[in-house]
């Protein structure tokens, strides 16, 4: 069984997490009305009270700086690489269409094709979609999306939480309840779910945090709608709602549907996890 990386249960890190989410809206409350106002500043840097609270613990607290630190200068194994080429390709070309099969399928089946024409039409056109995401919130949005939430979100879901569960409960049983944990934290449950199995599982497999990093910043910054952004989800052409017209997403649905578990099935708990050194005594890893 691995050690615990911190004296802390997983439960009490998943309760952390949404505390730290909760400490943004005084904090933004507070300080807000300090900066300056919405004309000169962009909507989505109130995202980033989100982190402040976060980067107060990790500067706070050595020993949580100590092992982000380790965590960060581990390097992706060298015979880890071509996987993590492959879970990347995957997360990126597949699994976009994959997530926008299921909200298809989902409208298509409580409603028929008139449920999802509607549901087509509330999206934003193309042209207003490009503009937004060129805006200076759009790109505000992009860094930060791009850049600092994927390492922020893999050292505290995959490095800390998954290894605490994981050293409690097993594998397996960590990597769902992780993933659990970063659904509710997420506007889209059922795609931050999926995704967090992709993630934890690479994680499991290669105990490398940069590779995770790198899969989640590659995803978030190439779902920018100028770049994949725009072909995930086109629905010019498919106003009518006829669930024909979107076979390659539900053909990349069922895709991920097969890969995921047989992923999910090489990540396994394995002879060769069964013990680890405490991070505490563990030699600096380069």
């Amino acid at each position: 069984m691995r050690e615990r990386p911190f004296n802390a249960s997983g439960v009490q890190i998943a309760l952390l997490v949404f505390a730290v989410v909760f400490l943004a809206w005084p904090l933004q409350k507070y300080l807000g009305p300090l900066l300056p106002s919405a004309e000169e500043l962009p909507r989505t840097i109130s995202r980033l009270f989100i982190f402040v609270p976060g980067i107060i613990i990790l500067l706070a607290v050595p020993a949580v700086r100590r092992y982000c630190a380790a965590e960060l200068m581990t390097s992706i194994p060298r015979g880890s690489r071509p996987e993590v080429a492959g879970v990347a390709a995957f997360h990126v070309l597949l699994f976009p269409l994959a997530a926008s099969g299921a909200i298809v399928l989902w409208h298509w089946s409580n409603g028929g094709e008139m449920a999802l024409a509607r549901r087509l039409g509330e999206q934003e056109t193309a042209r207003a979609a490009f503009a937004s995401a060129t805006s200076t919130d759009g790109v505000v949005l992009l860094l930060l999306t791009a850049l600092a939430v994927p390492i922020v979100e893999e050292l505290v879901f995959r490095a800390m939480l998954f290894r605490t569960w994981e050293a409690q409960w097993g594998r397996m049983k960590a990597i769902i309840a992780t993933s659990i944990v970063f659904a509710a934290y997420h506007p889209i449950p059922f795609i931050a779910f999926c995704s967090s199995l992709i993630l934890t599982a690479l994680y499991a497999r290669t105990r490398s945090i940069r590779a995770c990093i790198l899969v989640h910043a590659l995803f978030n910054g190439l779902m920018w709608y100028p770049l994949i952004g725009q072909y995930a989800f086109r629905t010019v052409g498919k106003e009518t709602g006829e669930i024909e017209l979107w076979t390659l997403h539900v053909v990349a649905l069922a895709a991920l549907a097969i890969a995921l578990p047989l992923y999910l099935w090489a990540a396994r708990d394995t002879a060769s996890s069964a013990s680890t050194i405490p991070v505490d005594c563990a030699p600096a890893r380069s």
